[in-house]
């Protein structure tokens, strides 16, 4: 990892990726205090993985597909869906009770591709850390927009 750049100094010069770089990057992703604990747990696993992918960038992926399932498991529970809906039925009825926009369900369709490629048939993708971040960043966003933070409540995780 110390190939990885870590953001740049006052000088412009590059700065070495860092596992403290890396917490202090997944720390910014919140999970809402009315987040239910199964999507929460998820969503908190993602967080230490994306980290830990500092030591082992398998960890980066795997942080990636927790993330979607997260956001899965936190649409099932939003639309009450059966208990055996695809999650592409679920991303269908998020849009038809309008909890996400079009857009937003199209973006959670390739995160589900992504995944369904990743766990089913065993192709891990190679992002960069960019990447990942912003793909595990989305998952953190859509959660907390099915399960916002309540006006008294910090964020948990």
């Amino acid at each position: 990892m110390r190939n990885f750049v870590g953001g740049f100094d006052a000088d412009g010069q590059p700065v070495a990726m860092t596992y403290v770089r890396m917490r202090k990057a997944a720390d910014e992703w919140v999970i809402t205090d009315s987040t239910p604990d199964g999507p929460a747990c998820l969503l908190k696993a993602a967080k230490d993985m994306f980290a830990l992918g500092f030591y082992s960038y398998e960890l980066v992926a795997c942080s990636c597909a927790w993330s979607i399932t997260a956001v899965e498991a936190a649409l099932k529970l939003r639309v009450n869906a059966p208990q055996k809906s695809s999650f592409d039925r679920l991303i269908k009825l998020a849009v038809e009770q309008n909890l996400v926009s079009a857009h937003l369900a199209d973006i959670l369709d390739t995160g589900r591709q992504i995944r369904n490629k990743f766990i089913h048939e065993g192709k891990q993708p190679v992002w960069t850390l960019g990447m990942a971040g912003n793909a595990i960043g989305s998952s953190f966003q859509i959660v907390g927009q099915l399960y916002p933070a309540s006006l008294d409540s910090a964020a948990r995780g």
